[in-house]
C-alpha cells in the first residue's frame, strides 16, 4: 500500500533483465529507445551494470539498471505512455525476462 504523499516523492526504479540470445537485435533496439524515453521523463541513470558472477545464490539476471526519478508519477508516465507500449514487443522478444520495480530509500 502506498503511503500518502508518495506519488510526488523521489523514487528509484531497478530493472533486472535476462537477455534472449536469439533476440539480441530486439534487445538493443529496445534499450536504444527505452533509455532516452526514461531520461526524457526525468530519469537519471545511477548505475548500469552487467552481472558477472554470483557470490551467494544463483545468478539469475544478465544486467541491471538503476535510475532515480523525481516522482512516482514520472515513472508511471513513462510506462503508461503510448510510446512505451510501442516498444513492448521489442522487450518481449529481446529478453527472456525483465523485472521493473519501484524502490525507495530505507
Amino acid at each position: 500500500m502506498k503511503q500518502q504523499g508518495t506519488m510526488n516523492a523521489k523514487v528509484t526504479i531497478v530493472i533486472s533483465a535476462v537477455f534472449n540470445p536469439a533476440g539480441m537485435a530486439s534487445a538493443q533496439e529496445y534499450m536504444q529507445r527505452a533509455i532516452p524515453m526514461l531520461i526524457e521523463h526525468g530519469g537519471e541513470i545511477v548505475r548500469r551494470v552487467k552481472a558477472e558472477r554470483a557470490i551467494v545464490g544463483a545468478q539469475k539476471c544478465d544486467a541491471y539498471l538503476v535510475m532515480d526519478f523525481p516522482s512516482e508519477r514520472a515513472v508511471d508516465a513513462v510506462f503508461g505512455s503510448d510510446a512505451y507500449a510501442e516498444i513492448v514487443p521489442l522487450r518481449d522478444t529481446g529478453f527472456k525476462s525483465m523485472d521493473i520495480v519501484v524502490a525507495r530509500s530505507m
